[in-house]
């Protein structure tokens, strides 16, 4: 099917389920089906439900709640605490399971005392054919029977883009997020500071004009940085990076490593 003709299937099985909630990050797939959403339902059918923790950065939760005044939808913002659940902060590899696992939960009780059963989630149709292996987060979404209209529709994560900027809508070339969580090795333990670390190396990366960029710690005292493509081909990106060193250096890292693959 063409773009336009998925955007209409993906109108017409929303208007089917008359209340919905969405499960919103704030990311370009969240914020194109919370916009479908209120477009096909009327925005007094949807609740958007956004989780506010430590993993995400503060510019992050200040982003996503500003766009809902433009995607016209109502809210519910649900304060988590994952650093008290210990299967989380002990960091296994099923570390998304295990947290999307929680978070639905939660948003699905939220849901039911608003009579509404059906969660809305953003994922795409890339995301889908990773599965389990490259997007653990399914299996959770899986077992709670979330619907995932936009993988269901065929939309890809280039056509989510495309329909984006056709609505207008600033998500469009955002770039994909993940929570801080994901920038520590499997096995490494989920700790406030860790995460602040990581948080404010990429804040002072952000600042230099290197938005979108990744610190992931090898070990509590490494880093390897990942630029996005179009900041790897800048000339000066490593004269910049030289000129930072002193910067991260003092968010606790010794050694610093480039990945030449970028993001």
């Amino acid at each position: 099917m063409r773009l336009h003709e998925k955007a209409e299937l993906l109108r017409r099985r929303l208007r089917e389920y008359h209340r919905v909630g969405v499960a919103f990050s704030g990311g370009a797939d969240s914020s194109l089906l919370l916009r479908i959403a209120v477009d096909a339902l009327g925005a007094e059918n949807v609740l958007a439900l956004h989780a506010r923790s430590c993993l995400q950065s503060k510019a992050e939760q200040e982003q996503a709640v500003a766009r809902l005044g433009f995607l016209a939808a109502r809210l519910q913002i649900i304060a988590l605490q994952p650093l008290t659940w210990p299967e989380f902060t002990a960091n296994p590899p099923e570390r998304c399971y295990l947290c999307k696992r929680r978070v639905y939960s939660r948003f699905l009780a939220l849901l039911a005392e608003e009579n509404i059963d059906i969660l809305l989630d953003g994922t795409n149709f890339d995301d889908l054919q990773q599965g389990e292996a490259g997007r653990p987060g399914l299996r959770a979404v899986a077992e709670l029977a979330v619907r995932t209209p936009l993988a269901d529709c065929g939309l890809s994560k280039a056509e989510v883009r495309e329909l984006s900027r056709e609505l207008k809508l600033d998500t469009w070339n955002q770039p994909s997020g993940s929570c801080l969580a994901t920038r520590l090795p499997a096995g490494m333990a989920i700790t406030a500071e860790r995460l602040e670390q990581v948080a404010a190396m990429e804040q002072t990366l952000a600042d230099a004009g290197f938005s979108g960029c990744r610190a992931r710690l090898l070990d509590a005292r490494t880093v390897c940085l990942q630029l996005a493509e179009q900041d790897m081909e800048r000339k000066s990106a490593l004269a910049v990076l030289r000129n930072l060193r002193g910067l991260l250096n003092s968010a606790g890292v010794e050694k610093i490593f480039l990945d030449l693959n970028g993001r």
